[in-house]
C-alpha cells in the first residue's frame, strides 16, 4: 500500500533536489526521509532518484510519477477542504514575518492558529522583508508576511494589511508647537528602517525634492531599536503610529506634523509557493485576513 506520506516526501525530494533540503521542509531528519524514499521505492518497485554531484535527480520513472504523486496530494487536499475539520489540518509550518507584523499582528495570529487548527505546529521567523523574500524563495520558510510583494510565478501573494507612516519624536527634543519644515527635521538625524526600504526610500526623496542635502538617516533593521532610539531623543523617527501606541498614549513620543512630509503607507502581503500542501498555507492566510 503506498503511503501518503512517503508520497509528500518523494515530491520535495524532488522540488529541492535534495534529501537534507526535504528534511527541512518536512520537520523530520535526512535518515528519516532517506527511509520514506527506500520504503517508496520498494512498493512501487521502481528507483525513483539517482545521486548527482549537487543532490539528487529523479529517474526516468521517477519523472514519470511525479505528477501522479501531486494529483494524488492534492485530492487529499480537496478532501480536506470537503471534510471542513480542524483537526485534519495538521502539519509543521515555518511563518516569516517582518519585525512590523511582530508589533502589531503576530500575537493574535498565532492565538488564532492555535485555537482554530491545534494540529498545526509553528516556526516564527522574525527578519527583514528582504531576507524573508530570499528565504521564501530558497525554501527556509513556508510562508511569509512581509512588506510589498514577491514577483515570481511560483509565488501567490495575498494583500494583507497597509499602515500608514507617520513623523514621530520625544518631548525631549522641544520641538516647536507647530507644523514643522522639512529643513528644521535636516538638524537632527531621522530614524527609521534600513536604507533599500520603501520607507527609508521615501525619506530621502522627500528631502531630495525639498532641496535639502544636510539631512542624515539611521536606518535600523530592528524595530524594537527604531522606538527605543526616537524614545531617548536621538532623533526624528518614521514609523507607523501604530507600533507605538503606548508611547503616544503616555507621551513619551508624539506625532509632528512636517510641511511637505506626507510619507507613503506601507503595504504588507501575505506570500507563499503554490505547492502540493498549500491548503495548511491558505487556512493560515484566511484566518490573518479574518483578524
Amino acid at each position: 500500500m503506498i503511503d501518503l506520506k512517503n508520497l509528500e516526501t518523494m515530491v520535495w525530494v524532488a522540488r529541492l533536489g535534495g534529501f537534507s533540503l526535504a528534511a527541512q521542509r518536512l520537520n523530520t531528519t535526512q535518515p528519516g526521509i532517506s527511509q520514506r524514499i527506500a520504503a517508496l521505492e520498494e512498493s512501487l518497485g521502481v528507483k525513483l532518484f539517482e545521486r548527482e554531484s549537487r543532490g539528487v535527480a529523479l529517474t526516468a520513472k521517477g519523472r514519470e510519477l511525479l505528477p501522479i504523486a501531486e494529483q494524488m496530494l492534492r485530492l487529499r487536499l480537496e478532501i480536506l477542504k470537503v471534510s471542513g475539520s480542524p483537526d485534519l489540518f495538521r502539519g509543521h509550518v515555518r511563518l516569516g514575518v517582518s519585525e512590523t507584523i511582530v508589533h502589531t499582528k503576530l500575537i493574535k495570529l498565532v492565538e488564532s492558529i492555535r485555537t482554530t487548527y491545534p494540529s498545526i505546529s509553528l516556526d516564527i521567523e522574525v527578519n527583514t522583508s528582504r531576507n524573508l523574500r530570499d528565504h521564501l524563495l530558497d525554501g527556509n520558510i513556508d510562508i511569509a508576511f512581509l512588506m510589498g510583494q514577491i514577483v515570481e510565478p511560483s509565488v501567490r501573494n495575498v494583500q494583507y494589511v497597509s499602515f500608514p507612516l507617520a513623523w514621530i519624536a520625544s518631548p525631549k527634543l522641544q520641538l516647536p508647537k507647530r507644523t514643522i519644515s522639512l529643513q528644521e527635521v535636516a538638524a537632527y538625524p531621522v530614524i527609521t528602517y534600513l536604507k533599500d526600504t520603501r520607507p527609508h526610500l521615501a525619506i530621502r526623496e522627500l528631502f531630495e525634492k525639498n532641496g535639502t542635502t544636510n539631512f542624515k538617516i539611521y536606518g535600523n533593521a530592528s524595530l524594537s531599536a527604531i522606538v527605543r532610539l526616537c524614545t531617548e531623543g536621538i532623533g526624528i523617527g518614521v514609523m507607523p503610529p501604530t507600533v507605538v501606541e503606548r508611547e503616544l498614549d503616555n507621551e513619551s513620543l508624539q506625532v509632528i506634523d512636517v510641511a511637505g512630509g506626507k510619507l507613503p503607507d506601507m503595504n504588507f502581503t501575505i506570500s507563499y509557493l503554490y505547492a502540493t500542501d498549500a491548503y495548511l498555507l491558505d487556512a493560515i492566510a484566511e484566518l490573518a485576513l479574518k483578524l
